[in-house]
């Protein structure tokens, strides 16, 4: 049985790769980037959806900017504005990360030192494109946190930056120049990263279906998840924090209970966002359709994606309704003053 949370000496003795920061710990999620009808940011959307993330599903933090907000598509000046909405939107609680990576160093060190200055709490790095030694990629990262003096997350992901060598992340977490790994690799790769590296730094499986496995054998306390956490929940039926703090708890039963129910959402979520994100194809338009199919300001997507066709937007509608429908039986959940919608 799990130790009593607290006991952290005795945890760490009992589960060495689950070493635990505290830094992110709670249900984190990646965000999308609302767009008016015209292509234009919807900053009042955005205020509005992280409003949301926070007071009406409880969510710990987020992080914007990157793959799920089309980050690639946004202008400098735009990624600095989503940004500052974002944090202006914000009750004090909630923390944000921010994706700083861009093509050049001098345009990484740009927004780094602005999401400092705003008050982001982390930047979250991805490899940058190009031929780099293992040294050079020490000293991108390097520069960037000495740039901008807050946290970094490295993101590692194989399949869409190349990811970062094991040896070069050891030495950036031991010599303090990282807080955390987001590894969107499998789970054997995800461990040997926690393996290397979890007696320093917090290593997170950003899968929420993994993430019950991960507290019971790790006491993994962070979901730094994509956007399940908001695609997944309404208010008053928040079965991720069901499981959560059912296991803080050592209710294991319930836990399982809660984190069952959310079966026929993984397979609508594995269909539509994950299988896409593994075969390198855009999932950024079905995000956006289930976004505001759960009341949350989303828009269009940005040139060269294309919008769902419609009888795209016809399945997904009712794969969701589906889910849902089998997920929380009987409840209608109509649009409130937070802003969730969903009616079965």
């Amino acid at each position: 049985m799990r130790k009593p949370a607290g006991d952290d000496k005795r945890l760490a003795e009992r589960s060495p790769l689950g070493a635990r920061t505290g830094f992110l710990d709670g249900i984190w999620a990646a965000v999308a980037t609302p767009f008016q009808a015209n292509g234009a940011l919807d900053l009042k959307g955005l205020e509005r959806n992280t409003q949301v993330y926070s007071q009406t599903l409880g969510l710990d933090g987020i992080f914007c900017n990157g793959l799920m907000g089309e980050g690639w598509a946004l202008s400098l000046d735009e990624r600095k504005a989503s940004l500052e909405a974002t944090l202006s939107g914000r009750p004090g609680h909630l923390r944000v990360g921010v994706v700083t990576s861009h093509q050049s160093l001098s345009e990484t060190l740009d927004l780094s030192r602005h999401a400092a200055r705003t008050g982001a709490d982390h930047l979250v790095l991805m490899r940058p494109g190009g031929l780099f030694s293992d040294e050079d990629l020490y000293r991108y990262v390097r520069a960037v946190r000495d740039a901008a003096g807050i946290p970094i997350i490295l993101f590692d992901s194989e399949a869409q930056s190349g990811g970062y060598p094991l040896t070069v992340l050891r030495r950036l977490a031991e010599d303090g120049q990282i807080r955390g790994v987001k590894c969107t690799r499998d789970w054997d790769a995800i461990n040997e990263v926690r393996a290397v590296c979890g007696h320093a730094i917090a290593v997170t499986d950003p899968y929420e279906s993994h993430w019950l496995g991960n507290l019971m054998r790790f006491d993994l306390r962070a979901l730094y998840a994509d956007p399940e956490p908001y695609l997944f929940q309404l208010q008053g039926c928040r079965y991720i924090h069901g499981y959560y703090h059912a296991y803080e708890r050592n209710d294991l039963q319930t836990a399982m209970d809660h984190y069952r129910a959310l079966e026929p959402l993984r397979s609508i979520y594995e269909r539509w966002i994950l299988s896409p994100l593994r075969s390198g194809r855009p999932m950024n338009a079905a995000l956006k359709h289930w976004c505001e199919r759960m009341g949350l300001a989303a828009g269009p997507v940005r040139a060269p994606l294309q919008p769902l066709a419609a009888d795209e937007a016809r399945m997904l509608d009712q794969d969701l309704t589906d889910a849902f429908d089998a997920v929380f039986r009987s409840a209608s959940i109509s649009k409130n003053d937070e802003g969730m919608a969903w009616k079965s």
